[in-house]
């Protein structure tokens, strides 16, 4: 019986080991970037800023807590002034809100100055003051509701701040 149980337990182990010699994971990860060889807007260490960030909203008639990040630009012409503008209309819409729920307008600024649709120039000799070759000063990138205070229609709603960032063509 004991050499019985010997080749059971030889086969069971020669099973096993044919199993764990043929499994395999396979791992993918989807690698992409957005590469524009003049200009970069980054946080200001460097690393990319998030694709998402969450307005906090705040009852009780303070309405959206605002955003804020610091943020460089870098670029491969110091020499050269930069413009920013939005792509659109910053505002979030409703998305799965109660009837009646309306778009909140918000505001974008870069280092204290408002932003819009149509474009405002940072001169080079103020933006590239930095102690990191290449990078612009540390600016605060700021987005709130344009006008503070309640939002009277529950629900999920979304926008997309697309800023646009450009150097100045004409600037030699």
């Amino acid at each position: 019986m004991s050499q019985l149980l010997k080749k059971a337990a030889l086969t069971v182990a020669l099973a096993a080991a044919s199993l764990s010699a043929h499994a395999a994971v396979e791992a993918n990860i989807t690698v992409w970037a957005n590469v524009d060889p003049t200009l970069s807007l980054l946080k200001a260490d460097g690393t990319a800023l998030p694709d998402a960030v969450q307005l906090v909203y705040r009852a009780g008639g303070a309405g959206l807590a605002p955003w804020s990040e610091n943020v460089r630009i870098f670029s491969n012409d110091v020499e050269k002034n930069v413009s920013v503008r939005l792509a659109a209309a910053a505002v979030l819409s409703p998305d799965l809100a109660a009837p009646g729920a309306i778009n909140v307008p918000l505001t974008v600024s870069l280092n204290g100055r408002a932003l819009d649709t149509t474009a405002i120039e940072f001169n080079a000799d103020d933006l590239f003051e930095s102690a990191i070759p290449g990078a612009s000063i540390a600016m605060p990138l700021k987005v709130a509701q344009t006008t503070s205070g309640e939002i009277n229609f529950a629900g999920l709603y979304s926008g997309t701040v697309a800023l646009v960032v450009a150097q100045d063509a004409s600037n030699p």
